[in-house]
């Protein structure tokens, strides 16, 4: 399966999904014209990726997946998405994989820094908060 990269824009977050170096990171303004196209075609890529490991290895446990969250602004639509996105690792999570989410935000009294919190408690994994500096 091919890695995805996708610059950013003024209203688009960078993607960058490289799938040798189990990494997954989004970056920049997240708030695209339309919403459901931009991130359908990102989940899907995603799900088919990880029901392509679950279906061909056996034990998982030693695989080790990165995300990184690097966001300056979301809208709501947005944060579904990264919800569901979230909820697709969830899925290798489940089967003893490692998944280490790191959520960047600017000040703890920023809307970011409760997003991350928001999505955390959701989706039921930790995320690691770290101060951009």
């Amino acid at each position: 399966m091919d890695s995805l990269f996708i610059n950013g824009t003024e209203i688009s977050p960078k993607v960058t999904f490289d799938v040798k170096k189990n990494i997954f990171e989004l970056s920049g303004i997240s708030r695209p014209e339309d919403v459901v196209a931009f991130y359908d075609s990102i989940i899907f890529k995603i799900e088919n990726y990880i029901n392509g490991i679950l279906s061909k290895q056996a034990d998982v446990k030693d695989f080790k997946f990165n995300l990184k969250f690097d966001l300056v602004y979301m809208n709501s639509a947005s944060s579904k998405y990264i919800l569901q996105i979230l909820d697709v690792f969830k899925k290798l999570m489940t089967k003893g994989v490692e998944i280490i989410i790191d959520w960047y935000y600017e000040d703890p009294d920023d809307q970011i820094y409760e997003d991350g919190e928001d999505l955390s408690d959701v989706i039921k994994i930790p995320f690691n908060l770290i101060a951009r500096k």
